[in-house]
């Protein structure tokens, strides 16, 4: 039986690269802000396709609070402090940025960010790297999880006796997991100079092109757009 799992994600990796990169190129131009507010809501759509809600939920949280921080707190604080929470408003900007890099880290496993490197050329050392990095963090999330759980069985309140607590193993698993993942790739063969292969099916398909071509729609609109539409 062919899963959901076993086909993949929605749309191939590189097509998420790409579709990121115009997300960019789309804020970063300065186009007018209904462009940028489209490929937010194209990134919405492409959450709930890949039936990641909880993290469209806190996306949408986030985005809420920067939208009430600017439109109702800030006039009521006096300038000095309007000066200072004035540039979280930016992260409005940057936001459909932001969506998009939470869309890829959160729908592509490390194994197909490999392959999808792997077919477009890019360098062997910029790949591993990139790997390592994607396996670390999350390593990361859960060595805190286990280190908040122990403090909580242990009844550990004080702030500078948490600071301690997570301090002290948090550097010391930092490094741990670091040699262990380089220990973990080396035995995967990820050093192998051939043409490594992959597990995991990429391809090309109709819902590829029809993403990128949206994106890349909203892209071009939004150069010829600027200085005619707010």
């Amino acid at each position: 039986m062919r899963t959901r799992a076993a086909r993949g994600s929605f749309l191939d990796p590189r097509t998420k690269i790409l579709i990121w990169l115009l997300a960019n190129v789309v804020v970063f131009t300065w186009t007018p802000a209904v462009f940028r507010v489209a490929v937010m809501l194209a990134y919405f759509g492409l959450f709930l396709l890949e039936r990641k809600g909880k993290m469209l939920v806190g996306l949408l949280l986030v985005y809420l609070v920067i939208v009430a921080v600017q439109f109702w707190l800030l006039p009521l604080l006096p300038g000095s402090l309007a000066t200072v929470f004035a540039t979280v408003t930016y992260f409005i900007l940057v936001f459909p940025c932001i969506a998009g890099g939470a869309y890829i880290i959160a729908t592509t496993s490390v194994s197909q960010f490999m392959a999808a490197l792997e077919r477009l050329g890019a360098p062997r050392s910029f790949s591993i790297t990139l790997a390592v990095t994607l396996r670390f963090l999350p390593a990361l999330r859960q060595d805190f999880r286990h280190i908040r759980d122990a403090m909580a069985l242990r009844q550990i309140h004080g702030l500078e006796e948490k600071l301690e607590c997570v301090y002290v193993p948090m550097l010391m698993g930092a490094a741990q997991t670091a040699e262990e993942l380089s220990e973990s790739a080396t035995a995967r063969g990820i050093e192998h100079p051939g043409k490594m292969s992959s597990w995991r099916p990429i391809g090309f398909h109709i819902q590829d092109v029809t993403v990128v071509l949206l994106f890349l729609a909203l892209c071009l609109g939004g150069i010829c757009c600027k200085g005619v539409l707010p």
